[in-house]
């Protein structure tokens, strides 16, 4: 499940109003797939913002506009975890499937606003896939915290949704059929959730979060699938400078 965690933990990145921030962070997290517990994990949180140079895993880019601009242009790079190793899984046949390896994606995004939109090609030769982003989020005082509500939508194409969910023909031989060879078409999925963030000190904060992640249902189709929605708990500590 590390893969899981890692993808979760890099697709929520803390940006602190300084220049850059180091943390940790644990989560628990559920899993799409059959017979794979739900498990939990620390993972580092990092993080710089330059005036037009940035990194938040798990992405490294550049703004061409300065990152106060009410809207924004950037192009750069992100790590995709696979979210799947067949070793996870407690079914003897999910085992003797291939690993997803991770891909190395670009990307181009643009922000107005709360809003952001993204578009990322696989550019690593893993899968060759792309997936097309809207988000929208947007921080709240409350009290002494700083509560972060957002939801997002994603589409992603069939080579990509392949890579996760779908199973080879040399696959299914490798179980002696007992897992059908299977072709994963287009998925999309919708996640929702909410941060809040609490100054212990003027450089720490408290984070605590939870998210909900929902396919849609066409991934029940895939042999390897039996549940097409994830929650996962999130909490850190963040030093920021």
């Amino acid at each position: 499940m590390k893969k899981a965690f890692l993808a979760l933990l890099l697709s929520t990145p803390i940006i602190a109003q300084a220049d850059g921030s180091l943390g940790i962070i644990g989560a628990v997290s559920e899993s799409v797939y059959k017979e794979t517990d739900t498990q939990s994990k620390f993972l580092p949180n990092i993080s710089y913002e330059g005036e037009h140079f940035f990194l938040q895993l798990p992405e490294i880019g550049y703004r061409f506009l300065p990152k106060q601009a009410p809207q924004n242009f950037a192009i750069g790079f992100s790590y995709e975890s696979s979210n799947f190793d067949p070793d996870d899984s407690d079914n003897i046949n999910i085992q003797q499937l291939d690993d997803r390896d991770d891909s190395i994606m670009a990307f181009a995004s643009y922000r107005v606003g709360p809003i952001s939109t993204k578009f990322a090609q696989d550019i690593s030769g893993e899968h060759d896939g792309y997936y097309a982003q809207i988000a929208l989020g947007y921080p709240l005082p409350v009290g002494a915290w700083k509560v972060i509500p957002s939801i997002s939508y994603r589409y992603m194409d069939s080579k990509m949704s392949n890579h996760l969910f779908g199973v080879s023909q040399s696959e299914s031989v490798n179980t002696g059929g007992a897992i059908a060879a299977y072709d994963s078409g287009a998925v999309s999925q919708i996640r929702y959730g909410v941060r809040g963030i609490y100054p212990l000190s003027t450089s720490v904060n408290l984070m605590l979060g939870i998210n909900h992640t929902k396919f849609d249902s066409e991934i029940l189709k895939s042999p390897i699938v039996e549940d097409n929605t994830i929650t996962s708990i999130l909490a850190g500590i963040i030093f920021s400078f």
